[in-house]
């Protein structure tokens, strides 16, 4: 049972605040190297391929894994899913960024750092729901807004503190976190510990369910993956075209903050879209504007000027539209079993798709920038063709 309530506007608007700010701090550590790039290929030494690989190994922890975070925090209970998650990603991220010798060492810290992440959020997610009953939509969606204000700041911060005083100062940026960490332990412990029954009845896995459920899950797991492998290579390579083409590195961390600003109002207006015009359509017309802005748009074409910055802006509005989709659909595949819909959709089809982006910085190597970035649209144009084999019920 929760041991205490929050009552009072002041105190119930005080806890938003610190669970929105946790939730910005907690999501902005992932987005802290993509500004720095460029930066980080000079120092360590390494190529487009590597730099794509950072995402895949990144998306193995915060994607890959939280469906077994989660299953994991509901058995066991306690705050430390949320404190020790945010806590891990402050030191991963911020300190990885600022005192990694080594591109393999970086990594390392890079997956650790997600592994708080993923540590973070389903825990997180179950308090918003617990502590907030009477409008769970609103609130849910509050919340979900924070950790793409996150995305936005991240990058103007490291970028910031980096040209300020190079590489060590941005261990600075693990101060949010561990205060955010302090701030958030009262209200984290209140989360109810799920009894415990002397015998638990094992269920063994019914093997022979597979087939029909892979046929359920199987064209939707090739949608996730195409789309994280377009939208995971584009982001890496963003920064990279930026300084190749002779774009100021103070400038970077704005570029990206207009890709997370585009997506979070993407992200907003495609749920309402796709009540109105249906989810298939939204997330169709997202897959395919987004691959064509990317292909036709300024990140194809030389130059960094206006048309380059409303490229961008366009893209991450247009690949963000099917989020709030791609969630609701993956669980509808799966009612009864809503981690199998996660780990098999979002987690393994994520995490598939973002280990693409190493091959297409491996194109970018071989073939030039230029032709990477095609790749990565043609990913996302591909994706649009098995959106109408998705089967009709799940999604109305």
């Amino acid at each position: 049972m929760v041991n205490r309530q929050v009552t009072g506007s002041n105190s119930s608007w005080m806890q938003v605040l610190i669970w929105g700010s946790a939730h910005a701090i907690n999501d902005g550590y992932p987005t802290l190297y993509l500004p720095l790039l460029p930066l980080l290929m000079l120092r360590w030494h390494f190529g487009v391929s590597q730099a794509g690989l950072l995402a895949g190994l990144l998306a193995l922890t915060t994607q890959a894994l939280q469906p077994f975070l989660g299953a994991w925090a509901d058995r066991r209970g306690g705050p430390w899913f949320v404190v020790g998650g945010l806590l891990i990603g402050a030191l991963g991220n911020a300190l990885g960024l600022a005192l990694s010798p080594a591109y393999w060492i970086f990594a390392i810290a890079l997956m650790l750092g997600g592994l708080g992440n993923a540590s973070f959020h389903p825990h997180m997610a179950a308090l918003v729901s617990l502590r907030h009953k009477d409008h769970p939509g609103r609130n849910m969606s509050g919340w979900m807004v924070s950790g793409m204000l996150g995305h936005i700041l991240a990058p103007l911060a490291v970028v910031a503190l980096w040209k300020w005083g190079g590489a060590p100062s941005v261990a600075i940026l693990a101060v949010p976190g561990l205060l955010a960490a302090l701030a958030l332990y009262p209200s984290a412990k209140t989360v109810p510990t799920p009894s415990r029954p002397e015998k638990r009845t094992k269920t063994k896995m019914n093997w022979k369910a597979w087939p029909a459920m892979w046929k359920r899950g199987g064209v939707f797991l090739g949608i996730v993956a195409l789309r994280s492998m377009g939208s995971a290579s584009l982001l890496t390579l963003l920064p990279i075209v930026w300084d190749h083409r002779g774009g100021s590195s103070a400038e970077t961390g704005a570029l990206l903050a207009v890709v997370y600003a585009g997506g979070m109002v993407g992200n907003l207006l495609g749920g309402s879209l796709s009540d109105a015009l249906g989810p298939r359509l939204v997330l169709g017309g997202s897959l395919l504007g987004s691959g064509l802005a990317a292909a036709l748009g300024g990140m194809a074409t030389a130059g960094i000027g206006w048309p380059f910055w409303l490229a961008v802006g366009i893209w991450g509005f247009l690949v963000n539209g099917a989020g709030a989709v791609v969630i609701v659909y993956g669980q509808s595949l799966f009612p009864g079993n809503l981690g199998m819909a996660s780990g098999l959709t979002m987690g393994l089809g994520s995490t598939m798709g973002a280990f693409g982006a190493w091959a297409v910085g491996a194109v970018a190597q071989w073939h030039g920038l230029s032709m990477a970035v095609d790749a990565a649209a043609l990913c996302l144009i591909l994706a649009t063709v098995p959106v109408g084999w998705l089967r009709k019920p799940a999604l109305q």
